[in-house]
């Protein structure tokens, strides 16, 4: 089937090697878009229940937590905003970052066969990825509001401000998935390291917990995990309510860091592009 798709496009893959990725990105944006729906539907319709699975274990875990949290221990987050929307709002951003990341590791794998073809710039590919998650992120964000709403949380033009931070979280995905893909195929444990990182980061990143709750000496620490910018900033703006730019040092941090995995990923795909073929 993704054959099939690939042939009906491929009279617009004839790009000269100067033109910008972005730019291929828009010429190429029907291919890239018609994959990413089949690797949506291929990932989560090939079962009984197909899509239902997607939102079945997240919302199970949450209701243990929700339960566990305000019902046993009768916790309440900083500002007594209510728990679940304060919860479900960093955990779907935290679903659609280790989600897209670990997915992005076998993407070269998976699209092996377009080797055969050299006109083809392989580098859209984790594109891809990240668009088919965005799928699913989007669904998860029209269940978010409904909980907001439901929780007595008013609506606020602060919300378009997710927006930018799923941009950023886009930007920051593709230079790792870059990185990731390319070395994946000569070193078959990067998934299975990323996937102790993420692991990791699911702990240190502000998901169960407000930065006001540490003591501030530390805190600068905490701001040193990337996603804590990103995490937070769906916070900041479905129930905080504050602008972007309040932050400014993890706002100018994570920038930077994302760029350099931006450049990172470029130079490291670029580099070990043309031995794909040996280890595919």
């Amino acid at each position: 089937m993704k054959k099939d798709i690939f042939e009906n496009h491929q009279s617009n893959n004839q790009f000269s090697k100067g033109i910008r990725f972005f730019s291929e990105v828009f010429r190429l944006r029907k291919l890239i878009f018609d994959l990413s729906v089949r690797e949506f539907k291929s990932g989560h319709f090939g079962s009984v229940l197909g899509i239902v699975w997607v939102f079945v274990e997240p919302i199970i875990y949450m209701a243990v937590m929700w339960f566990f949290f305000t019902k046993a221990m009768r916790f309440q987050p900083v500002g007594d905003y209510p728990f679940l929307p304060w919860l479900f709002t960093s955990m779907i951003m935290w679903q659609f970052i280790s989600g897209t990341s670990i997915g992005s590791v076998g993407v070269f794998s998976n699209y092996s066969y377009l080797l055969k073809k050299p006109e083809f710039d392989m580098s859209i590919l984790p594109l891809v990825n990240i668009f088919s998650s965005l799928f699913v992120h989007f669904i998860f964000i029209g269940l978010l509001v409904i909980i907001i709403l439901f929780s007595g949380i008013s609506f606020s033009l602060y919300w378009f401000q997710s927006i930018y931070y799923l941009f950023a979280t886009c930007i920051l995905m593709l230079g790792m998935a870059w990185t990731t893909a390319s070395v994946s195929l000569f070193i078959k444990d990067t998934r299975n390291l990323i996937g102790v990182i993420f692991q990791i980061g699911y702990w240190v990143s502000p998901i169960f917990w407000d930065l006001s709750t540490y003591p501030e000496k530390y805190r600068i620490f905490m701001k040193l995990n990337p996603f804590y910018y990103i995490v937070n900033g769906y916070r900041q703006s479905f129930i905080y309510q504050k602008p972007f730019y309040e932050d400014t040092f993890s706002m100018v941090y994570f920038w930077i860091f994302t760029l350099l995995c931006y450049i990172v990923g470029i130079i490291t795909y670029k580099k070990l592009r043309s031995q794909f073929g040996d280890v595919i």
